[in-house]
């Protein structure tokens, strides 16, 4: 049987051991896996440990005597399906995004025609620089994915984010990509042997959301006062894709209706665009009846102008403006009232206080079976930013999650959902 050939990429950094089980995942599901190192990297893991588990060469340098390719940075990075660096320290995303080539690690970089993925590690506030950030944008830019770092305890004791992701989590989004392809457009069965490495995972019960279909709603929405303005929020879309990534992930089909984000969707999932409340409302019903979870992370417009201007309304020196404003339809309540056996319906209450319990009136209000409730005026937690803080609640009670990155409060959501479909 073909498979997926994957290069892994070990820098020098503490999470390095982490590569192994990677490595070993990604065999379980039925890839090839070749190894390169960097120097450093070799003083926290020996090559040693991956050639006994995987039979092959560990490449660390091009001119070792031991090394039976000496043009091995060329051969090694066009004779794999995809680039997969784990960990990846502060110095060699650096490497990369300005081209400097080094050492084997950042030359198969430069020589590599397949797709790229990156899950870094290293110390907070290494990973807050600003040279860090501009580094991630310019390869963000060029092309490569990240498998964002998580927020917890790191190997100095500090806690942030810098954390690995859990090999779990890269391997899916590693497999993920391979099996859908950079243009997102794959069906996620296209594996060159017939069987791939996902429906591989989906047997071994990794993918726990491999029967599900999650629609969600994502952003702000836009009304329009006239042409040139309209009415919105601060919503950036960022919990609402990170939700969407994570269902991807773990093997779920996923529909986005979006309104105005600040940043790109997900790739492999639907997105459909619905920049209004009307528009959004729209496109959710029409997608409804083929969900089996519904997530509404959109922040909607309660009210919109009632008559928007055909032209742009002029100021002719006045010093107020008044507008007439109505009802935008209840996206969560008519999904709710809409719902089918089996439909998990899900909403967010951000709120500015009393946080609970407007998010227990909501829950009843609306009959939603899970309610992610968060108050916006905590640092670190609401708009625009990578991490949130939010309580889970449910009619069964509610869990406090602490400040962490929103892709794993995306997981810990789903988790929840879990919950609700096995009772």
């Amino acid at each position: 049987m073909n498979k997926y050939r994957v290069g892994l990429g070990v820098s020098g950094g503490i999470a390095a051991y982490k590569a192994v089980e990677v490595m070993r995942l990604l065999q379980k599901s039925g890839c090839d896996v070749n190894v390169a190192m960097t120097r450093h990297a070799t003083e926290f893991v020996q090559p040693l440990t991956f050639k006994a588990l995987n039979e092959g060469h560990v490449i660390v340098d091009d001119y070792d005597p031991a090394n039976p390719d000496p043009i091995a940075h060329i051969n090694f990075s066009q004779n794999i399906d995809l680039l997969l660096i784990v960990p990846a320290t502060a110095n060699i995303i650096a490497k990369f995004a300005n081209g400097v080539a080094d050492d084997f690690l950042s030359s198969t970089y430069l020589a590599c025609t397949a797709p790229v993925m990156i899950a870094p590690a290293m110390n907070t506030t290494m990973w807050e620089q600003p040279a860090t950030q501009r580094n991630i944008e310019q390869l963000k830019t060029d092309g490569v994915h990240f498998v964002e770092p998580v927020s917890g305890e790191l190997a100095c004791k500090t806690v942030g984010t810098g954390k690995l992701e859990d090999v779990d989590n890269i391997v899916r989004q590693a497999l993920s990509l391979l099996e859908i392809g950079t243009d997102g457009k794959g069906n996620g069965e296209n594996h060159p042997g017939g069987e791939s490495p996902l429906l591989l995972l989906r047997k071994e019960g990794s993918l726990d959301l491999a029967r599900e279909h999650v629609l969600i709603t994502v952003g702000g929405t836009r009304e329009a006062i006239d042409p040139v303005r309209f009415i919105s929020n601060h919503s950036s879309g960022k919990m609402g894709f990170a939700v969407a990534e994570a269902a991807r992930d773990r093997g779920a089909e996923v529909t986005v209706v979006a309104g105005a984000t600040t940043v790109e969707a997900p790739a492999g999932v639907k997105v459909i665009k619905g920049i209004s409340a009307r528009e959004m409302f729209d496109g959710v019903m029409a997608e409804l009846p083929s969900a089996t979870v519904f997530v509404g992370a959109a922040a909607v417009a309660d009210y919109a102008p009632a008559n928007a201007a055909n032209a742009k309304i002029k100021k002719e020196d006045k010093d107020t403006l008044t507008l007439e404003l109505k009802k935008t339809p209840d996206i969560l309540s008519e999904v709710s009232k809409r719902r089918k056996d089996g439909q998990i319906v899900v909403g967010f209450a951000a709120e500015t206080n009393d946080v609970i319990t407007y998010a227990k009136i909501k829950m009843g209000k609306k009959g939603l079976d899970l309610v992610v409730a968060n108050d916006i005026t905590q640092s670190g937690a609401g708009f625009n930013t990578d991490t949130n803080i939010a309580t889970l609640i449910t009619k069964n009670g509610q869990v406090e999650l602490p400040l962490m990155s929103k892709r794993e409060m995306a997981d810990k959501i789903l988790d929840e959902i879990l919950k609700l479909r096995k009772a």
